[in-house]
């Protein structure tokens, strides 16, 4: 009998040291997870302080002499729409650009259908362009006027549909590709280091953008990487619809997740409607929006404190210059270049002002790619 409690005793003792030892397993596995997660929040708040910084103009390639060779030529764009303000604020860039070298831009204004991209380029055509720029739509979508276009000797530009490191379209003549992935991680970047690894995200997509799918998937890959409980939904609005569907779609997500504190719309110019349905739902006051363009409206209501807490902007003007060297590189016989490397930079409350009071499209980046790109091409003041 006393063997076998000594036996009882035995057992009880051996069971309460496991338990022991597994539970100081369990506080290091969760001390180590813990770690982990406080690594990737760090890491995510050093890419937002670096990108915070001014950016450097990186030469995409050799220079030529534009300045004899683009006089007198004419170059006409079309943009996906007219009806977005970051699009009016690139074509800016683009006169400018033009201006140095004295060649004509003539832009063609559109409501963003397809049919009337097809009429741009079919007017380009009966005007003797000798370059054709299609801003952001889907190349896809004009696959016959573009064959028409070089058809008859007119080069087609494709801009900012790809991301860096991507093919460029199968259609057109060359192609200028965006920062799209590093804009999606950066959107995401900001609310893992703002929430601490907690955020709970409404993300607003436009799908019929080319330019989506890269920054979406840089978006995704951060979260997954770096907040895997973060919660995350989306939310689909065509760019023609934003000014009509745009706001209810935010506010009805509101309603059915009131939980939500970050509200990604992934191009700026959605917040003119995200904006007022997060006001509208009286969640001002708890939900910060981080998004990408550096459209100046949008950085004034980051100035305001108007909801928008972080954008991760383009100089417009620089995408316009960029834009035009591409154009200009063909026009002159030369061999189009892959990558015009426009950069980012991430504006907060701490450095908005840095764009303008009111904010401008081409403030807060300094003017580095001025001087390069009149080095590039010859230009002489």
């Amino acid at each position: 009998m006393r063997h076998a409690n000594r036996l009882g005793a035995t057992v009880v003792l051996v069971l309460a040291l496991s338990l022991t030892a597994a539970a100081c397993g369990g506080d290091d596995d969760a001390a180590s997870g813990g770690a982990r997660s406080g690594a990737k929040v760090h890491a995510a708040t050093a890419t937002v302080a670096r990108y915070r910084m001014l950016p450097a103009f990186v030469s995409p390639g050799p220079a030529f002499d534009a300045q004899r060779k683009l006089r007198g030529k004419l170059i006409f764009e079309i943009p996906i729409t007219s009806e977005v303000p970051f699009v009016s604020a690139v074509e800016q860039g683009m006169r400018q650009a033009a201006a140095e070298v004295g060649a004509d831009l003539e832009v063609y204004p559109n409501q963003g259908k397809p049919s009337q991209w097809a009429q741009g380029i079919r007017t380009a055509i009966a005007r003797n362009a000798d370059a054709i720029l299609l801003l952001a739509q889907d190349p896809e979508l004009v696959r016959p006027q573009i064959a028409q276009a070089e058809d008859a000797g007119i080069p087609v530009v494709v801009l900012r549909t790809t991301g860096e490191g991507e093919p460029c379209p199968r259609l057109g003549t060359a192609c200028v590709p965006g920062p799209f992935e590093q804009a999606g991680r950066l959107e995401a970047d900001f609310a893992i280091a703002d929430s601490e690894g907690k955020a709970n995200i409404l993300v607003i997509t436009s799908k019929d953008a080319r330019s989506t799918g890269p920054l979406v998937r840089g978006l995704e890959e951060e979260l997954s990487h770096k907040c895997p409980s973060c919660d995350v939904r989306y939310v689909d609005v065509p760019i023609a619809d934003w000014a009509a569907k745009l706001r209810g779609e935010v506010q009805s997500a509101l309603v059915r997740d009131p939980m939500i504190d970050y509200v990604i719309p992934i191009y700026d110019s959605m917040s003119q409607f995200a904006v007022p349905a997060i006001m509208a739902a009286r969640a001002a006051d708890r939900i910060k929006i981080a998004s990408f363009n550096g459209t100046p409206f949008v950085l004034g209501m980051l100035q305001d404190g108007e909801v928008v807490a972080m954008d991760a902007g383009e100089d417009l003007a620089w995408i316009g210059w960029a834009s035009m060297d591409q154009a200009f590189r063909l026009i002159a016989g030369e061999r189009p270049v892959r990558s015009e490397h426009t950069p980012l930079r991430v504006f907060e409350a701490g450095n908005v002002d840095e764009t303008g009071d009111p904010p401008r499209f081409d403030r807060g980046y300094g003017r580095p790619y001025v001087d390069g790109y009149r080095k590039l091409w010859g230009v002489t003041r």
